[in-house]
């Protein structure tokens, strides 16, 4: 089975241009605060940034390259490149789509239940 994360490429193009990285720790952050409302059949989406500590925030900078016209080539080129192979898992039913309905606290637990997997990490510190 292939599993195709998507996500809305409205919310995609905000979070590419909100990459920031510290220019001390190399740490890797998001100021993009996402929250689209659903409409037109698609689902909203909520993303929190994920927002440096107070010691990276004055250091942070932006790719040279996370620009709108440069992600946007970059969105169609994968675009052009996973179409392919996208039909050719498709047509074998071997294609799970999953539409992410935010960051990694929302979208996790619902992948698992798509998977039909239980979450051993999240009991396990349940029971600890």
């Amino acid at each position: 089975m292939v599993i195709n994360l998507k996500l809305r490429e409205d919310a995609l193009l905000a979070k590419c241009l909100g990459r920031r990285i510290c220019q001390q720790c190399g740490g890797n952050f998001n100021i993009a605060a996402i929250d689209f409302k659903g409409e037109d059949g698609r689902p909203g989406i909520c993303m929190p940034p994920l927002l440096p500590p107070p010691q990276c925030a004055s250091k942070l900078i932006t790719r040279s390259d996370d620009t709108e016209e440069v992600v946007k080539e970059r969105l169609r080129v994968y675009h052009d490149q996973c179409k392919p192979v996208e039909d050719f898992y498709r047509a074998r039913g071997k294609l799970l789509e999953f539409d992410l309905p935010g960051g990694i606290p929302e979208s996790w637990p619902k992948l698992l239940r798509a998977l039909h997997i239980e979450d051993l990490d999240n009991k396990q510190s349940a029971a600890a």
